[in-house]
């Protein structure tokens, strides 16, 4: 059932200004939801929480929805090796759902001329580059020439397949229960109305004040702390994996929750 809930269509192309990206309303609650936390390139941490996952989910045969909340790529050693395991199919039993984060924002509005190749790789888009076995600090030394696209030139290392599983990243997951999102909510706005520079990068106010006025909890990353956050109607899952942290999911199920983690 959650497999044809979303199963929505993506963009086919890009348009010259940003697209706003997609809101996705499942209508139901999965029996059981686990949401990972900014991956930011640990991939082998990556590997060893799903595979603790699938073991937690042993005894639930059905509904089982896997999210992951953004922030895949940059700063860490493998984000090509964790963009081409989303990619993948999910583990069996599983539906799964990737969400936009903002550092998946930036490299594409650097692609499609929005931001400078400069602004992603203050962001740690160096580390990214290097996964890709681009070398940004060997290509300049050895580069032949003061000419042509430099920008170009570094971005034809990223697949565009990968590039177009960035694009079509949704922006937020709602259940009837539940929000699932990278960063947080606008307090005060309906969720239909919230934007994606909200949902891709908002601290304050929503750290401090939450987003009660819809209902449910709130599930998101993009703020690191040393341990899960659970307050105000809202979970932090954002550990500092890349920093040497742990990558954290929280589990959903019938009422209860709970945190896995690896390291």
């Amino acid at each position: 059932m959650l497999e044809r809930l979303l199963a929505r269509p993506a963009p086919a192309s890009p348009p010259s200004d940003r697209e706003v990206r997609r809101k996705l309303d499942i209508g139901v609650d999965p029996m059981r939801a686990y949401a990972v936390g900014d991956v930011h390139g640990c991939i082998d941490k990556l590997r060893r929480l799903e595979e603790a996952i699938v073991a937690d989910a042993a005894e639930q045969p059905s509904s089982k929805l896997l999210v992951y909340l953004g922030d895949y790529i940059d700063r860490g050693p493998g984000s090509a090796a964790v963009i081409e395991h989303l990619m993948a199919p999910p583990p069996d039993g599983f539906s799964r759902v990737c969400l936009c984060g903002n550092h998946e924002e930036v490299l594409i509005d650097v692609v499609d001329g929005r931001r400078s190749l400069d602004d992603w790789l203050r962001l740690g888009g160096e580390r990214t580059l290097r996964s890709y076995g681009y070398d940004l600090t060997y290509m300049a030394k050895h580069r032949r020439g003061g000419g042509g696209d430099r920008t170009g030139e570094i971005l034809s290392a990223l697949p565009e397949r990968h590039i177009a599983f960035l694009r079509q990243l949704p922006s937020v997951l709602s259940t009837p229960s539940f929000v699932f999102v990278h960063a947080g909510l606008r307090p005060g706005a309906p969720l239909a109305e919230q934007r994606d520079e909200d949902l891709l990068w908002i601290r304050e106010p929503f750290l401090t004040e939450g987003a009660p006025e819809l209902g449910r909890l709130v599930v998101h990353g993009h703020t690191p702390a040393e341990e899960p956050v659970a307050q105000r109607g809202r979970i932090g899952v954002d550990t500092g994996a890349y920093m040497g942290g742990p990558l954290t999911a929280v589990r959903l199920a019938e009422g209860t929750m709970a945190f896995l983690q690896t390291r």
